[in-house]
């Protein structure tokens, strides 16, 4: 099946009309994500499950127009322990409960064309998929979800996390590094090389420009060379030693 789009099933429609009849609430009992097409020759309103389940998902929790229900199917890799496998996306259910206690898909979402590869969960990152929807129930109809959505986050979300918990976690390791580093004998052996060979010229400036000598002065000249024994032959006019 190639056609991208979504549909609400034969028995979705049904749940629909009891709770309409009987007005109870609406209750929402899992999102699914699966790989599978639906065959040309099978009408998508007739399935009772996705073609080929693999993973579940979440959502946020519903929002109301009048008698139209809004909320946003997610998935992500880090979901029930992380996905120990990538898989494409090409077709999405939500599931809700019957007075009976049974499930009912009464939401079938197609990718067609158009499927989302969703990675393997790993620690550099997360991979998210989302998918907007709308149900019409009826005006005044209640929606309950029954699993736990609290995992659904919003950019918004991400970003007061990263800034209000995340954020003060990596500068203290951060700090933590820095420190280490700081005190490691190693670091930096071209840096304290170049710092002690500049230590070494200065203390000898400090020395000859900052030492006082107040006793004992004394001068050394070549005028007079007749106690050296020397190799070579003495320039008395020039006062030096020529080889």
């Amino acid at each position: 099946m190639s056609q991208y789009g979504c549909t609400i099933p034969r028995r979705g429609r049904e749940l629909i009309a009891k709770i309409l009849a009987a007005k109870m609430p609406l209750k929402i009992s899992r999102i699914m994500m699966g790989q599978g097409v639906c065959p040309d020759e099978v009408f998508p309103g007739d399935l009772e499950d996705l073609v080929e389940p693999v993973a579940a998902g979440t959502s946020n929790e519903p929002t109301y127009d009048g008698d139209t229900v809004h909320m946003t199917v997610e998935y992500r890799s880090d979901l029930n322990g992380g996905l120990d496998h990538g898989f494409w996306i090409r077709e999405f259910g939500v599931f809700a409960q019957d007075e009976d206690g049974s499930e009912v898909m009464l939401y079938y979402g197609v990718l067609g064309d158009y499927p989302q590869w969703v990675s393997a969960y790993s620690t550099t990152g997360l991979d998210v998929r989302r998918y907007p929807i709308s149900i019409t129930i009826g005006e005044g109809a209640e929606v309950i979800i029954d699993y736990s959505p609290e995992a659904f986050m919003t950019a918004e979300d991400v970003g007061a996390y990263c800034t209000s918990t995340m954020l003060p976690a990596f500068l203290v390791q951060s700090q933590a590094q820095i420190d280490a580093h700081n005190t490691d004998p190693q670091a930096h052996p071209a840096i304290k090389a170049d710092f002690n060979a500049m230590d070494a010229r200065m203390s000898l400036m400090e020395l000859r420009y900052n030492t006082e000598v107040s006793g004992n002065p004394f001068t050394a000249t070549f005028e007079d060379l007749s106690k050296l024994r020397i190799e070579g032959v003495w320039n008395a006019a020039q006062k030096r030693v020529e080889f």
